[in-house]
């Protein structure tokens, strides 16, 4: 069960001070100590700067009090995840188009079980009121929604994270899932990304309207490829070399160079 050490639930907006210390319980029944908040609202803030002097996040943490003492608080998403291999996004309404497969928690934790391993695996959830936005969800590269009844299709933020935790410490409890090659970091794949970009409109793919719908399409492609470091360095190296070709033509071979020098 070591590599739950490299499991991250990453919080973002969240509004609620004692969902964050619910959550905290909820991370430490099942093995799991890695808590980041994104950007939290001033409440939270607040609350949590008094510790056990009148925390409602403390209040609610329970024998996790030491989640909550070393948590990290950051103002952006791809602070949180930057060094993550895998980003496993949560959401329960409907998008037009995902940047990865959506699964249920079991594959999910199976997913986890494959890559934290070999490195940081962070879970993400969005806030109490509307979740994710579609940008934050864009850097996710495993999608997973909890079933729920129509009825109520929306959890509590804590129970939501408990939830998800308790199938990743059955992963963590089973047999070792089969080793996987090295994945890239998400800072390596946002690289990639952003030279993608440049590229698909320096070649007039598309427009700047249509930009995030082509990103978003791409990135789904290029996730279901589990790309490692090399293969991330090969894909930039490519775009970076017909870039230069669109702007200066064909390089010539050693042998041009020679043949043009000697006459």
């Amino acid at each position: 069960m070591d590599w739950l050490d490299n499991v991250r639930i990453v919080l973002v907006g969240c509004q609620e001070p004692m969902n964050v210390g619910a959550a905290a319980r909820a991370m430490q029944n099942f093995g799991v100590s890695d808590l980041w908040l994104v950007a939290p609202e001033a409440r939270v803030r607040e609350d949590l700067l008094c510790r056990k002097s009148g925390s409602l996040a403390y209040r609610l943490a329970v024998h996790a009090e030491e989640v909550l003492d070393k948590l990290k608080v950051v103002e952006s998403l791809p602070e949180a995840v930057v060094d993550a291999r895998l980003v496993v996004g949560t959401t329960v309404r409907e998008r037009e188009i995902y940047t990865g497969p959506v699964v249920g928690p079991k594959p999910m934790a199976e997913r986890v079980a494959q890559v934290a391993p070999q490195g940081r695996v962070a879970v993400v959830f969005g806030r109490e009121t509307y979740g994710l936005t579609t940008d934050e969800l864009d850097l996710s590269q495993l999608i997973v929604r909890i079933p729920t009844s129509p009825k109520q299709p929306s959890l509590n933020l804590a129970q939501a994270v408990l939830l998800l935790c308790y199938e990743i410490f059955g992963a963590a409890s089973g047999p070792p899932a089969p080793s996987q090659a090295e994945l890239a970091t998400q800072k390596a794949l946002q690289q990639l990304f952003d030279d993608l970009r440049e590229y698909i409109l320096r070649i007039g793919f598309t427009d700047e309207k249509r930009l995030p719908y082509a990103l978003r399409r791409f990135r789904r492609l290029l996730h279901k490829a589990h790309l490692t470091p090399s293969e991330v360095q090969l894909l930039r190296g490519f775009l970076h070399q017909s870039r230069w070709y669109a702007q200066h033509g064909r390089r010539k071979t050693e042998s041009e160079t020679d043949k043009t020098s000697s006459m």
